[in-house]
């Protein structure tokens, strides 16, 4: 698989917002994940490292919002 997964971490006010995108080299846009909501970045973290190993990914990148 040559498509990577690209994970997404946002401070919200009371929370974090996690979501995830594919991307997929031979496709112009990524592929739209899921999001989901969590009360610590460690939760938030967690879910996506779990998302990634549910379909195949070994690595993935993280990046962070404000």
């Amino acid at each position: 698989m040559d498509a990577a997964f690209i994970g997404t971490l946002e401070r919200l006010e009371q929370g974090w917002r996690a979501s995830y995108r594919l991307r997929v080299p031979s496709e112009v846009f990524a592929q739209p994940g899921e999001t989901e909501v969590f009360s610590t970045e460690l939760q938030a973290t967690k879910w996506l490292h779990t998302q990634a190993a549910a379909r195949g990914f070994h690595s993935i990148k993280i990046e962070r919002q404000s």
